[in-house]
């Protein structure tokens, strides 16, 4: 569920230890270290260097520790716990509660604390120098110049569009639904039907509703969230809800106002 509003918190919460210095590095699991990477080469290269700063491009949480990079993946139920303190209390889809058999990293620091990553169902991963190129434009500040080419020439749907995250970082399902059911766009249309006006519209909204969703406290916020469910009702005009798999993924949307 991590969406990019919660990896923003994230980074927030990690920023505190900017400045301090890596002692031990510890993965339990070796295979939630991506790639072909060893922990004795992750651990070489980051060990005794100093955390300088921390950045986020769509959902991928980017370590610059001395001369390396560390990118954290929270796949569907990562958390980041600084310090002792969880960043976000609760997830959607996940167990809130805090076990050492869910603890997938931890970075110590010789100062004082350490980062943690929590990952329940181990759908994430850590990175050493992950691959930013694979990327598309963050969401956060979308243009309408930058999604043109998402939706060209294209018959995939406009939700699948907005979830892969090489074409635009950042959005999950939550949002997808959200920004699809505000913007008033059937996420099963075909990216290619959509005008150049109708993606302005949607860049604005996605960009919108990225703003008001972070300024509620999280991608779970939105207007639609509470009826996306077996009898819910669209928020705008009161019909049942339609539910459907876009993408491989559970889709609730409003069949009066989406088209």
């Amino acid at each position: 569920m991590p969406e990019l509003i919660e990896v923003e918190t994230y980074l927030k919460a990690a920023g505190r230890a900017i400045g301090r210095t890596v002692a031990t590095v510890s993965i339990p699991n070796r295979r939630y270290l991506a790639g072909d990477t060893r922990l004795s080469d992750l651990r070489s290269a980051i060990c005794g260097h100093q955390l300088q700063n921390i950045r986020r491009i769509g959902k991928l949480l980017i370590f610059h520790i001395g001369p390396a990079s560390i990118g954290m993946r929270f796949g569907m139920t990562g958390r980041l716990v600084v310090d002792g303190e969880v960043s976000i209390d609760e997830l959607l889809y996940t167990t809130n509660e805090i076990q050492e058999k869910h603890v997938r990293c931890v970075i110590t620091f010789q100062e004082e604390g350490e980062i943690a990553m929590i990952d329940p169902r181990s759908f994430g991963k850590v990175e050493f120098k992950p691959d930013e190129s694979r990327l598309g434009p963050d969401a956060t500040a979308i243009s309408t110049e930058e999604l043109l080419p998402v939706f060209l020439d294209t018959t995939a749907s406009v939700k699948a569009l907005l979830l892969d995250q090489t074409r635009i970082a950042g959005l999950g399902n939550l949002l997808c639904d959200e920004i699809t059911w505000r913007s008033g766009f059937d996420p099963r249309r075909a990216g290619h039907t959509l005008e150049p006006t109708d993606v302005e519209r949607l860049a604005s909204v996605i960009r919108a509703t990225i703003e008001d969703l972070s300024s509620r406290g999280g991608s779970h916020m939105g207007d639609l969230q509470q009826e996306r469910r077996q009898g819910g009702t669209c928020p705008k005009d009161g019909v049942p809800l339609a539910r459907d798999t876009v993408a491989g993924r559970t889709t609730w949307w409003c069949p009066e106002h989406q088209f």
